[in-house]
């Protein structure tokens, strides 16, 4: 009897330091760098640009001192890193390269973004031969310790807010900005959920498991199939009519869309469920909504 109170306690105790390790290892791997960008005045309202028919991809424009080219970079706050693509700014003469970082300084409206540590992906293009010369990803880093205004209605975002606007002073709750992700509970068919605010998941309205993905499709629901693109990954994307609506803080949101993805990295799948969230919600399901974003105070606000 007290060989087999020894095996169990031995077997509870390496039991206990695996899932210790494995908390400590997915904690440190989805846990970003410092904070790079030096963010200066507030921008003012700057309109934004769709790409796609079907508001794939929002872009904001950008501008260096000395240049009169308007470059944009994609405004996603899935990714915790404003990054500039390798191929893109090649033949930008204010970009300095040093191997990964470039140092560089530039404009969204009046707000200037410095930082001698940007990120650089071997992706892209040379932007010669393009309308839009999209150079790079503005991340949620724009959003830390700042007050941020996206206005979906009337397509316009305001960056490094000095204080909040009147109309969400009386409409704010709390909302978790961990590890530079933007996750809201709800309430969604009865149940509390937590979603990933994904602004780079631009044209779906949420982005969730197959299995969450049945439950809520309409049964004679016709299923679009379309290959889209998560940077290097080339991805297989489901995407079924449902009727529901998703209720956050005392606003209910319509929910006629819902969509699962095949070609996730392992490392994304273990993202979702170290952090317990359901999905992700992408801009076209606040495409008839403001958002306000107070990064500072961890609050936020939907009208």
């Amino acid at each position: 009897m007290k060989i087999l109170k020894k095996i169990m306690l031995t077997f509870m105790v390496v039991l206990v330091l695996a899932v210790l390790g494995g908390y400590i290892y997915f904690d440190q791997k989805f846990t970003p760098e410092k904070n790079y960008l030096t963010v200066e005045n507030e921008s003012g309202s700057i309109p934004f640009t769709w790409l796609g028919t079907e508001k794939n991809v929002l872009l904001l424009p950008i501008y260096f001192p000395g240049d009169t080219a308007t470059y944009y970079l994609q405004f996603d706050t899935g990714s915790p890193y404003t990054i500039l693509y390798s191929k893109s700014i090649k033949n930008i003469r204010q970009i300095h390269t040093n191997e990964e970082v470039a140092k560089t300084s530039f404009y969204i409206g009046k707000t200037k973004i410095t930082s001698d540590k940007f990120k650089i992906y071997n992706l892209g293009n040379d932007n010669n031969n393009d309308s839009l010369k999209i150079i790079g990803t503005i991340g949620a880093d724009i959003l830390e310790d700042r007050k941020t205004l996206i206005n979906f209605k009337e397509n316009y975002i305001v960056l490094n807010l000095s204080k909040v606007p009147t109309q969400f002073q009386t409409k704010l709750f709390d909302f978790k900005f961990k590890k530079r992700k933007i996750i809201v509970r709800s309430l969604l068919n009865g149940k509390e959920n937590k979603f990933l605010f994904d602004s780079g998941t631009s044209a779906y309205e949420l982005l969730t498991s197959k299995e969450v993905w049945e439950k809520l499709k309409l049964p004679n629901s016709k299923v679009n199939i379309e290959k889209g693109q998560s940077w290097d990954k080339v991805l297989t994307v489901y995407t079924a009519n449902c009727n529901q609506k998703i209720q956050i803080s005392n606003l209910e949101i319509p929910l006629n869309n819902v969509t699962y993805v095949e070609g996730f990295s392992q490392a994304q799948y273990l993202m979702m469920k170290f952090s317990d969230m359901t999905g992700m919600l992408g801009n076209k399901i606040f495409l008839d909504n403001s958002l306000y974003i107070d990064c500072t105070q961890k609050k936020m606000g939907i009208e």
